[in-house]
């Protein structure tokens, strides 16, 4: 499997610190700084609650926006998700989330081809509401 945050999309710092994109969740300065560190990785045992719902939410927002759903697209086209487990098919996927509400679901893939969602085989789960329905 993949490691889950291969799924994610780089986003541009620009694209972070535009007041607009942040509104609507709940904001704390020291949380942005804490995203904004250059060594911030979500896969440490300090990082918890605004944090990862930051790092999580703002990709979920950054793919809906044109730039983030090209690069969405780049990902899908170069192979950067899972192909299908079904050996008869192994098309690419796409991650998405069961539901856009933090916590409830975790992230699965979805096969176009056989209009069906997989499991991640990831040694990381992903919440769903990263990648929205």
């Amino acid at each position: 499997g993949i490691k889950g945050n291969e799924c994610l999309c780089r986003v541009p710092i620009d694209y972070i610190q535009e007041t607009f994109n942040q509104m609507g969740l709940e904001y704390f300065t020291e949380t942005l700084q804490v995203i904004l560190n250059p060594v911030f990785d979500s896969s440490l045992d300090w990082v918890f609650g605004d944090e990862e719902k930051w790092y999580g939410m703002i990709p979920a927002r950054y793919i809906m926006s044109e730039r983030g759903a090209d690069d969405m697209r780049q990902k899908y086209e170069r192979g950067d998700f899972e192909v299908c487990p079904k050996l008869s098919c192994r098309q690419k996927t796409l991650p998405v989330g069961p539901s856009d509400v933090c916590g409830k679901s975790n992230v699965k893939i979805f096969c176009p081809r056989c209009n069906d969602f997989y499991e991640l085989r990831s040694d990381t789960q992903l919440d769903g509401a990263m990648f929205g329905t």
